[in-house]
């Protein structure tokens, strides 16, 4: 535990400068919210930067993950360490976590701040609009943590396939992604996908927000978590058995 734990450490210290960048471009969005709402004398504004601010948040994993592999610098010297591919990808994950969620905060905190400075809303859309935020954020990590497991395997790959072909190996890749993105969203559009995953319906309501509902089905994120965690073991069945080799 205490060997992964300065690996935590590594991990956070290879990628705080993109993390203290993104809080600080956090307060420069508040500071926009605010020049917007008095420009164009509209306080609605305010949410169109924090909504996009929020968006982007979804590739804020995998940029933090790819920081950290590239950081590295010499593959052989990450590969030299004794400790397993999984603990080495797990640490950068979880650094990347740690991160997001941080940021998401900030980003939440400049957000109740500003609203509570500028206008008061009715209790109903009051209640909805932080209820909204608290089913979007989780949403907005979990796709995050997606998109940082696609990374990675294509991160794999292109280091192998890099040994094999040279420098074609990125058009590979990136052919490979194509290719099982393609066939991913083929199986969601069969009806085996939704007779397999259309189960533990959940639905949500923000009716000052949206008109109509809004429904999760506890089958999807457990379609999610098994792409997830099969890409995690496969990126490390590469690195160990493939990259390292």
């Amino acid at each position: 535990m205490r060997q992964w734990s300065a690996l935590f450490i590594k991990d956070f210290k290879l990628t705080k400068t993109v993390f203290y960048i993104g809080l600080v471009i956090n307060g420069l969005i508040a500071m926009l919210t605010l020049f917007l709402e008095r420009a164009a004398d509209d306080s609605l504004l305010m949410f169109v930067p924090l909504a996009l601010a929020v968006a982007i948040h979804v590739i804020y994993v995998p940029l933090i993950v790819f920081v950290g592999l590239k950081s590295e610098g010499n593959l052989h010297l990450w590969l030299s360490n004794p400790q397993p591919a999984v603990m080495l990808l797990l640490s950068k994950v979880a650094n990347g976590l740690l991160m997001v969620v941080i940021s998401l905060v900030s980003l939440y905190g400049f957000s109740r701040l500003l609203i509570e400075l500028n206008f008061s809303l009715i209790e109903p859309y009051w209640t909805d609009t932080w209820r909204a935020a608290w089913f979007i954020f989780p949403h907005v990590i979990w796709i995050s943590l997606m998109l940082s497991t696609w990374m990675m395997v294509l991160w794999a790959l292109y280091q192998y396939l890099k040994l094999r072909i040279g420098r074609w190996s990125w058009a590979a890749a990136a052919g490979a992604a194509i290719l099982s993105e393609g066939l991913n969203e083929l199986f969601k559009s069969s009806a085996l996908y939704r007779h397999l995953m259309d189960w533990g319906v959940t639905t949500y309501t923000f009716p000052t927000i949206f008109s109509d509902p809004i429904q999760t089905y506890a089958g999807g994120y457990a379609y999610d978590l098994v792409i997830i965690v099969g890409l995690f073991l496969l990126t490390a069945w590469l690195v160990d058995n493939k990259v390292e080799g």
